[in-house]
């Protein structure tokens, strides 16, 4: 599992990327889920979550800003 503070550093490409791969994972592990399997797909749930939480929160920065621009103007 990717630590958080390793994936707020990432840039919108890089998160996008990276969700696109993770999803990947997922339905890897699914097709190959043993006894162990389970766990592993609840830390790349987990981290998918995470990249989506950092992508929804950089929209919203992006909204604010683009709205204080427009204020300015």
């Amino acid at each position: 599992m990717t630590r958080f503070k390793d994936l707020s550093k990432l840039t919108k490409n890089e998160i996008d990327q990276k969700i696109d791969e993770i999803r990947m994972d997922i339905i890897k592990a699914r097709v190959t889920a043993g006894k162990g399997g389970k766990v592993k797909i609840r830390e790349i749930k987990k981290t998918l979550a995470n990249l989506l939480m950092l992508k929804s929160k950089n929209k919203q920065t992006n909204n604010q800003n683009s709205k204080q621009i427009i204020k300015k103007s």
